[in-house]
């Protein structure tokens, strides 16, 4: 069979990643870091020139008539297909859509997004600021690879955000000569398909992920290079279905990926899977789980058993096990031998003692839903594996639900590497620029803000309890509330924001609470946010994707107060929480309030320094107290890459056992 010239183009980039496998180690690892600093440099390199060119060609087109300008884009168009790398040619493109954006939108695009875009342009992601307009950043480089005619995905991190910047954007794409899709969890399989075949398909990750896994099911090799030479060979279909009814997408040619970090590095810890159910009884099952419950509850910490916070894991001693034997004399044979019974008790302890509800996961109509560690968000069809998801249920006494079996698998840092062309943008990226070009050849440009920002951002204040920590917390409430001052409150996890809400409501000081008990109302209670003498609890959620912009009242008064309740385990994250305060050189307030009792600390603190730092006649103890937290926090870091790492690395040696198994 021979391919037409449209096929050939379809050959190179269906299916087939620029990179494959995990990141390198050791010498490699070293060159593969110096390549990326002169990647960086290179993406960030004659930016502001051509931005400030490119604006000032835009302002001279105000007063040209809509024909002739549709006229001039259509040339700009066919010259930027034509030479897709020269700069000037898309530097003369991104003035004309600047001219679109603002007669669209009313919104003329200052300098600084156009270099955003620019170096989104180069195939780099980009930090920009809170407020510093990244959702219309994202139109002209997403725009000029759509013109290329091969679908373009702007992926982002929840379904409202994909259907919210999809309404947003799609009159200027119209005006730009290109079609939108969106894609969320309610879109049907057939207007999944139409929307994949759109010029630009806005996504969330999990749905862009997971239709590709449903695709690898429907045809185990690349999905739509299958379905295309199928349709060469049998153009009807063995069944007289058309092959390219079978899968949904049109293969991974571009992605722009909106809050790079939360998508390619926190999403990464956990591969996507589709499960199937296993097939198991449930009766017997439920009665096993019911019962490995039971028994390790009957064991006692530090005699039978070893709890490590820091590695996330329980291990049994051998008292543990002797005493464990004795306890199963009078169950059923299930429990007689003893790996069986061991694996499953230490199972239910790591459920007993290292999940905790309203922490990692909350009960929501008698069910188990995981909550991202990294947004807040309840993880929507998600379970944990090798039965722990079942030994947690069987802890809260709730119904047991079926074990699944992997149907389809794919790493994050996998599926992304399948596309022929990356780009992305967020607030926070600089933190993780080495791990996004290692992973995904992605370097990372920080864009100057528009304005100069106006954030005062006051040093942590340091407690040797929780208790006093969150009585210090309203106190700052009270105080800045009084002022006129809008107030958010950033908490880790479920059980803080609630307690913290509690203790407000205890001094007569309304709220709002926004976690992932309370999602649907996130919305609302942004728009609220702002308002002065507002205050508002939230766990990650309310960092990702959404402006809190402040009335006139609350910017007389100083501006939106951001306190962290906690130090995340990456600094990035911080970051994020703190840039929803001082947005577009609007005035604000930070600050941490830290105990010694925190997760983060408990995880991953360096003993001595926690016991230097719990003196409380030391001298220089903030100076320690500073220490330990930025060693804790570079501890997580990098477990945390390690995670991803070794996650990848899995997913390789899998794909390659496959692989072996199918020759």
């Amino acid at each position: 069979m021979t391919l037409a010239p449209a096929d050939t183009r379809l050959w190179n980039w269906l299916g087939h990643p620029t990179r494959r496998g995990p990141a390198p180690k050791g010498v490699d690892a070293i060159s593969q870091k110096v390549r990326g600093w002169h990647a960086r440099r290179k993406a960030g390199s004659t930016l502001r020139e051509i931005a400030v060119s490119a604006v000032e060609e835009s302002d001279s087109l105000r007063h040209v008539a809509d024909a002739d300008l549709r006229a001039r884009m259509d040339e700009a168009r066919r010259r930027a297909v034509v030479t897709s790398r020269d700069e000037t040619v898309i530097a003369h493109a991104f003035a004309l859509m600047r001219e679109v954006v603002r007669r669209e939108a009313g919104v003329s695009l200052h300098p600084e997004q156009l270099m955003g875009a620019l170096a989104m342009s180069r195939g780099a992601c980009c930090e920009m600021a809170t407020g510093e307009g990244k959702t219309l950043t994202a139109i002209l480089p997403t725009a000029l690879l759509a013109w290329r005619g091969h679908g373009v995905h702007v992926i982002t991190v929840n379904d409202y955000l994909a259907a919210r910047d999809a309404e947003l954007t799609r009159a200027i794409y119209a005006r730009l000569g290109a079609s939108v899709g969106v894609v969320t969890d309610a879109t049907k399989e057939a207007d999944r398909r139409d929307a994949y075949a759109r010029d630009i398909t806005y996504v969330s990750d999990k749905q862009v992920v997971f239709d590709y896994l449903r695709d690898r099911l429907r045809t185990p090799a690349s999905p739509r290079l299958v379905s295309h030479l199928m349709e060469q060979i049998d153009p009807d279909g063995s069944n007289g279905a058309p092959w390219s009814s079978r899968v949904v997408q049109r293969g991974l040619f571009a992605c722009v990926v909106d809050e790079a970090d939360s998508v390619l590095i926190d999403e990464a810890v956990t591969p996507a899977i589709i499960a199937t159910d296993s097939g198991d009884a449930r009766a017997s099952r439920a009665e096993v789980y019911y019962a490995g419950a039971s028994l390790a509850r009957s064991l006692i910490e530090g005699d039978h058993y070893v709890v490590d916070t820091r590695l996330r894991r329980v291990r049994l001693t051998s008292s543990g096990r002797e005493a464990l034997g004795g306890l199963a004399t009078g169950l059923p044979p299930f429990w007689r031998g003893p790996r069986r019974r061991e694996e499953l008790v230490t199972q239910a302890l790591t459920a007993l003692k290292l999940f905790s509800k309203d922490d990692e996961y909350v009960v929501v109509d008698g069910k188990v839903q995981i909550v991202d560690p990294s947004t807040g968000r309840i993880l929507e069809g998600r379970q944990w594996q090798l039965g722990l998801h079942q030994a947690v249920e069987a802890k809260e006494g709730l119904e047991i639900s079926e074990p699944r079996r992997a149907s389809a698998r794919v790493a994050y840092q996998r599926f992304f590497q399948m596309y022929r062309f990356r780009s992305g943008m967020s607030g926070t990226l600089w933190e993780v620029r080495n791990e996004l070009w290692s992973a995904y050849d992605l370097p990372v440009v920080r864009i100057p803000t528009h304005r100069p920002i106006a954030r005062d951002e006051r040093p942590d204040r340091f407690f040797r309890s929780e208790t006093e920590k969150f009585i210090a917390v309203a106190d700052a409430v009270e105080s800045h509330r009084t002022a006129g001052r809008p107030v958010l409150i950033g908490t880790r996890s479920v059980a803080a924001s609630e307690r913290m809400s509690t203790l407000l409501t205890e001094r007569s000081i309304p709220c709002s609470v926004l976690n992932a008990n309370r999602e649907a109302e996130e919305a609302a209670i942004i728009a609220r946010a702002g308002e002065s003498g507002t205050v508002t609890v939230a766990t990650n959620m309310a960092g990702r994707g959404t402006d809190i912009r402040i009335d006139a009242k609350a910017r007389d008064a100083g501006g939106l107060v951001v306190l962290a309740t906690e130090r995340h385990d990456e600094r990035r994250v911080d970051r994020q929480l703190f840039g929803r305060s001082g947005r577009q050189g609007d005035p604000g307030i930070a600050q941490a309030f830290v105990s010694l009792d925190d997760s983060l600390i408990r995880r991953h603190g360096f003993p001595p320094l926690t016991r230097l730092a719990s003196l409380p006649s030391l001298p220089g103890r903030h100076f320690v107290a500073g220490l330990l937290w930025r060693q804790a926090q570079w501890a997580a870091g990098l477990r945390a890459a390690t995670v991803r790492s070794e996650v990848a690395r899995a997913d390789a040696r899998l794909e390659q056992s496959l692989r072996g198994q199918s020759r």
